[in-house]
């Protein structure tokens, strides 16, 4: 397992949501992803909670072909969070992060992390 991380981002104004999808295109086996989002904005970590779950650290099981998504509500954030997902290194599992609005989930300039772009913290 590797552990990514966005580093931190600063909010846009209207940035409601930080969205994590995950799509496993391996068609013959699920994988395990963790997920965990952060406040930074006191300079401290403070975790938040993942929906639809109700957990501040989510491990989420994605079928083979299937993609899921899990967010936190980063409304109340007042300058940067930080999202870190935990993951196999297979290239047939890509997560992606969007910060987005309320209601209409509309990205936010600034706040999209792909795969590709995602820092390696540990292994």
């Amino acid at each position: 397992m590797v552990k990514y991380s966005t580093g931190i981002l600063r909010k846009a104004p209207r940035t409601n949501y930080a969205l994590v999808d995950v799509v496993n295109v391996n068609n013959r086996h699920s994988r395990s992803v963790t997920v965990q989002v952060f406040d930074w904005s006191d300079g401290n970590p403070v975790p938040l909670k993942l929906v639809p779950y109700s957990l501040r650290t989510c491990r989420i099981r994605v079928g083979p072909n299937k993609s899921i998504y899990v967010y936190a509500d980063v409304s109340k954030v007042k300058f940067k969070y930080e999202v870190r997902i935990t993951q196999s290194d297979a290239r047939d599992l890509i997560s992606n992060v969007t910060g987005v609005t309320k209601v209409t989930f509309a990205p936010q300039a600034g706040d999209t992390v792909l795969q590709h772009n995602l820092v390696r913290i540990s292994s």
